[in-house]
């Protein structure tokens, strides 16, 4: 299989264990997308990256990569949201590959995933769209005025696993410094609502180019995430795993979960092949 993707996936200390979980998912699951290069960038301490292990990812473990976040070259704020934000583009424009996967640490595959399930018959990833939530609406405004364009959509899942078209992503990151006069990581920190995801899916619509990348008519991007207000619906969300691409529980959320909600998530996992 010809290389296609690759995964960049960020991550700090408190997330290591979860993040074996994800490499035991990817070695499981993402074997048929292409891979050629899996991303670990450390957002943390450098030491962080020496308690990594590319091992983890089994057959895959010669294509990891891991990266402390110095090599950017850049300063990044306290607020680990959004330098994670920063750091899951700066890794998607510094692949080879077509396409980048951008994921969270905690995100884990839970069941296979396949180039031909992923792509549509042009080449397209197959993510669907979604309008923008109200508490993502000054996100949207922000970049709106950045680029002269009603964002009134984005591209799923809304979260990730998410899709950056390599080429795409680099133009973006230069179309934003010659606009606004300063490096990337320093426009984008400073904002402090703006998501990367609606980013980028507000420079392709400026662009009008969402719909030339993208299947936004059909998504095969299911993924279950649970976060800290969704802890009341847990039950309700653990059906939904069953079906599927990829599970996550903020450790917010985890925190939260009765004994016996976590014993039942880490049998799903068990029964999935990951040990948690």
């Amino acid at each position: 299989m010809p290389f296609f993707i690759d995964l960049v996936t960020v991550v700090f200390e408190p997330e290591l264990p979860v993040l074996r979980a994800q490499a035991q998912s990817i070695n499981l699951y993402c074997q048929d997308i292409g891979i050629n290069t899996i991303y670990v960038i450390v957002n943390d301490h450098e030491s962080v990256a020496k308690q990594i292990d590319p091992a983890w990812w089994g057959d895959l473990q010669h294509r990891v990569t891991i990266i402390p976040r110095r090599v950017f070259s850049t300063d990044f704020v306290e607020d680990g949201w959004i330098s994670q934000q920063v750091l899951k583009t700066l890794g998607a424009a510094i692949s080879f590959n077509t396409w980048s996967m951008t994921l969270d640490a905690k995100t884990l595959f839970v069941r296979p995933l396949r180039l031909t399930d992923l792509m549509d018959s042009q080449g397209r990833p197959q993510t669907g769209q979604l309008g923008i939530q109200p508490v993502f609406e000054s996100s949207a405004r922000i970049v709106g005025e950045l680029f002269n364009v009603d964002v009134r959509r984005q591209l799923g899942p809304g979260g990730v696993p998410f899709l950056f078209n390599t080429q795409w992503v680099r133009a973006m990151i230069a179309d934003i410094e010659q606009r606004t006069s300063q490096s990337f990581p320093a426009w984008f920190q400073a904002q402090g609502e703006v998501t990367e995801f609606i980013l980028y899916s507000g420079y392709l619509e400026s662009a009008q180019a969402m719909d030339l990348l993208y299947n936004t008519q059909r998504s095969r991007l299911f993924a279950c995430n649970i976060c800290h207000s969704e802890v009341e619906s847990f039950d309700r969300k653990f059906q939904e795993m069953q079906n599927s691409l990829t599970t996550s529980i903020h450790r917010n959320a985890w925190s939260r979960l009765s004994p016996e909600q976590q014993k039942q998530y880490h049998a799903f996992l068990v029964q999935r092949g990951i040990t948690l």
